[in-house]
């Protein structure tokens, strides 16, 4: 029996809990809102796609917090979304203060649950959770910027997407870097002479969540399918290599940085040694960068919390 619980009901959190779902290998599922009604009128949606595809999946959906309790797994899509213009760094003190009541309501009724962090900044909210409710948390990470890169280079060289492999790392979104020693094509190790500069890939996977926001007011469709494929991976026990952000020892501080991973019901081992050299001075690089920023963001959010008690 596999017991999903979905905190927040936006755009993207009802993408993923109707593909999840809909997958029909998790028994029961809770959907949470603070929205009056919306997670109650999403059930009654949920129950009827599901008597017409013939699945039995328990869902409850409730504005009570209480309700959600004994999850195997919590997915956190909850917070302020990124709006055009903003980068998800913008986000972390708004955000930051959610995770920390999140932290304060779940933990003690959901312990030993592999918490799935969705809300942006992504991996920084994984590190703010983690701190603050002391369970183990995961961010879906670079998994995303991974197949964004896979599908541009499958376009640009007019082959299916399944003949190009390789990851993407490091912390999520502008600052995510590809693993350019992973990346492969039809088996063969990527080269531009293929017909497509790294340079034009890169450009390409940093810069069009921003224009997809732009026009489109927020990116789900591909993250909602893709983060579903983690919480598959976890379901099933898969153990699929992904590049997603799982907590890293740095300093004095859990950080979540993004590095190929096997993912099923535990997470790991890494393939982090695996990568040459460049690739592995970029992920450290990456955790440095991440580190120093997120060390001055949580002065921020310590003072704004000071300031309001």
């Amino acid at each position: 029996m596999t017991k999903v619980a979905f905190i927040g009901s936006g755009k993207i959190g009802q993408t993923i809990a109707f593909n999840v779902i809909m997958g029909s290998y998790i028994d029961e599922a809770i959907i949470y809102d603070i929205i009056p009604e919306l997670p109650e009128k999403f059930e009654h949606e949920l129950r009827h796609a599901l008597a017409s595809r013939k699945l039995k999946v328990e869902v409850l959906g409730t504005n009570n917090i209480e309700d959600v309790n004994g999850a195997d797994i919590v997915v956190i899509s909850a917070g302020k979304p990124r709006k055009p213009g903003m980068s998800r760094r913008d986000l972390f003190v708004d955000n930051a203060r959610i995770m920390i009541d999140l932290a304060d309501k779940l933990a003690k009724r959901n312990r030993g649950a592999l918490y799935i962090m969705v809300a942006n900044p992504v991996d920084m909210m994984a590190s703010v959770f983690m701190k603050y409710s002391g369970e183990y948390t995961i961010s879906t990470g670079d998994q995303v910027e991974t197949m964004r890169m896979r599908s541009y280079i499958a376009k640009k060289l007019k082959v299916h997407v399944t003949d190009v492999n390789g990851y993407v790392g490091g912390e999520h979104g502008e600052d995510a870097v590809v693993l350019w020693s992973t990346v492969t094509v039809k088996g063969k190790p990527f080269d531009e002479s293929m017909g497509v500069s790294k340079h034009e890939v890169e450009e390409y996977v940093k810069k069009i969540p921003g224009e997809i926001i732009r026009v489109m007011g927020g990116t789900t469709w591909g993250p909602g399918t893709i983060i579903e494929e983690i919480i598959r991976a976890v379901v099933l026990n898969e153990n699929k290599v992904m590049s997603i952000a799982f907590p890293h020892k740095y300093e004095d501080e859990i950080i979540h940085i993004s590095e190929p991973v096997v993912v099923g019901r535990t997470i790991g081992p890494s393939l982090e040694p695996l990568l040459d050299e460049k690739d592995r001075w970029h992920l450290m690089a990456s955790i440095k960068d991440f580190y120093s920023v997120y060390k001055e963001n949580l002065k921020q959010l310590e003072q704004s919390l000071t300031a309001k008690q």
